[in-house]
């Protein structure tokens, strides 16, 4: 019992059961890779398909908890298939959260997913430890759903939010401190010094 004393805990734990992913990826071997790592998360089996016409296909006909897909899919972008998802206004499918995987991580294309309404992008080839570690942030970060005449999808705006196991784990992330009530970060410092 003393030997895991001052040990950190991992996440706690995220009950993924029953949770409905649509996996769209052209390759093969990444789609049976990915519904793998899924598998393994404790999540259902996910639909997958390799077209973007196949996802329109199976969301207009059933409900997806969660979309994967890849950035550029054969038939058309991922930022195509985003922008059709997030102007289907009469559909539930509609605030579905989106993570894109891309091979190419071209600021262009990070972008183009982003402005979309994607709402993580992550590279390709991915580990089970990211791919969890962004399914987690989706579930457990609410961002609100916004909507403007050029833009449709989650709040980008969300540099002050910590990642939900409270763990920075890159050089460039913030290291202010963290008001746990919203996550917002407490500016009240830099005003205070600013004046």
């Amino acid at each position: 019992m003393a030997a895991w004393r001052g040990r950190q805990m991992g996440q706690p734990r995220l009950n993924l059961k029953g949770v409905t992913t649509l996996l769209i990826d052209s390759d093969l071997f990444t789609r049976g890779l990915v519904a793998n790592m899924l598998r393994g998360f404790g999540m259902d089996s996910p639909t997958v398909g390799e077209t973007g016409r196949q996802a329109k296909h199976h969301l207009e006909h059933h409900y997806a908890d969660l979309v994967i897909m890849e950035g550029g899919l054969p038939d058309m972008t991922a930022a195509d298939l985003i922008r059709w998802i997030r102007k289907q206004e009469k559909s539930p499918f509609r605030f579905v959260p989106i993570i894109v995987m891309s091979g190419y991580t071209q600021l262009r294309l990070i972008k183009d997913a982003r402005d979309a309404g994607a709402n993580l992008v992550v590279k390709k080839p991915v580990s089970p430890a990211a791919l969890f570690d962004r399914v987690t942030w989706v579930a457990r970060t609410a961002r609100p759903f916004i909507e403007t005449s050029d833009y449709i999808g989650p709040d980008r705006r969300f540099k002050n939010i910590r990642p939900p196991d409270g763990q920075m784990k890159r050089e460039s992330d913030l290291t202010e401190d963290v008001d746990p009530a919203n996550g917002a970060v407490e500016d009240q410092q830099k005003l205070n010094s600013a004046a």
